[in-house]
């Protein structure tokens, strides 16, 4: 694209990310990511979740709650999807506390769960002995007119 004088957008980078983490280079995608938030493109929201959920898949909690928190910390807008692969990861290490933390974290900015994600926490709430927190989730999740398995 240089060699053609056609400078690179956002997206581009966006996209080189993304094929960087399909074919599981995540640490040149991270140093890409990196060298693109020291430099002058502003990245859109699409760079961060696509590492986040690489490194989810690949079981690096520590680097995906990272990568997450970091996120939050710029400023992007974060999504359910977002919450729900940091959540999942954490409940799959069995990391309760900090699973019910970004949990919460979620519903005080104002997203809502959906079945999927109220039924993994159920099972955490139940792992854990959090019986009232289950109780309380399921009742909400009726509320939503969620159907319970």
């Amino acid at each position: 694209m240089l060699m053609h004088n056609l400078e690179p957008t956002p997206v581009t980078y966006n996209l080189l990310i993304n094929g960087l983490c399909v074919y599981g280079d995540l640490e040149d995608a991270g140093r890409l990511l990196v060298s693109l938030d020291d430099g002058n493109i502003n990245l859109t929201k699409f760079a961060y979740p696509t590492l986040i959920k690489a490194h989810c898949a690949k079981g690096d909690v520590y680097r995906a709650v990272g990568l997450f928190l970091e996120m939050v910390e710029k400023g992007f807008e974060v999504s359910i999807r977002d919450y729900s692969a940091v959540i999942n990861i954490l409940c799959k290490r069995c990391r309760i506390t900090e699973a019910k933390y970004f949990f919460c974290m979620m519903l005080s900015d104002g997203i809502s769960p959906d079945q999927e994600l109220c039924e993994v926490m159920l099972n955490v709430f139940d792992q854990g002995g959090d019986f009232d927190s289950a109780a309380e989730l399921l009742s909400e999740m009726i509320k939503f007119g969620f159907h319970p398995d």
